[in-house]
């Protein structure tokens, strides 16, 4: 009984040659796309100031923030813009006096409203702005921090500036 095996190597052919090329071609192409996709800048990028308002602080509450800071989203941890300004005022209600059955205006005393000014780059969709997946329009509720704040609040204007 004979019980030496020889290996046979295998060699390289003219079909196992092509499909090495070919793999090679369909993965560099695809890394291409990607970087391609990735540094292309949409056409419908713009840059915005957003207000948000973020209601009922306490006066205890220091409240500071400087131009130029940078804003994280607090959710999705992603840069949604830089600090315009800071405006601090009263905070106001409104109440109805069932017996003169008017509406009264008044201002809190010890509870103020802070309105953050951003300005970010943005892309325009139909019907709001997109900050690195977080939308941006009237009325959205926007979670974020600075270094000096953390707070969230409600969009109340959009603004799209100029181009330079």
């Amino acid at each position: 009984m004979n019980t030496q095996t020889t290996k046979k190597a295998h060699r390289l052919n003219f079909f196992d040659l092509l499909l090495i090329v070919l793999a090679v071609l369909i993965i560099a192409g695809g890394a291409a796309f990607v970087v391609y996709q990735n540094s292309r800048t949409p056409e419908n990028s713009t840059v915005i100031e957003y207000t948000v308002l973020v209601r009922d602080l306490p006066e205890e509450m220091n409240v500071r923030a400087e131009a130029g800071q940078t804003v994280i989203d607090t959710i999705r941890l992603g840069e949604i813009g830089e600090v315009v300004s800071l405006t601090m005022k009263p905070a106001t209600y409104d109440a109805f006096d069932h017996t003169t059955e008017t509406t009264l205006h008044g201002e809190y005393e010890d509870l103020y409203l802070a309105e953050f000014t951003f300005r970010a780059d943005a892309n325009k969709t139909e019907s709001s702005y997109m900050i690195n997946n977080v939308r941006v329009s009237v009325g959205a509720e926007v979670h974020f921090r600075t270094p000096t704040f953390i707070g969230f609040g409600y969009v109340t204007e959009v603004r799209e500036l100029p181009a330079e």
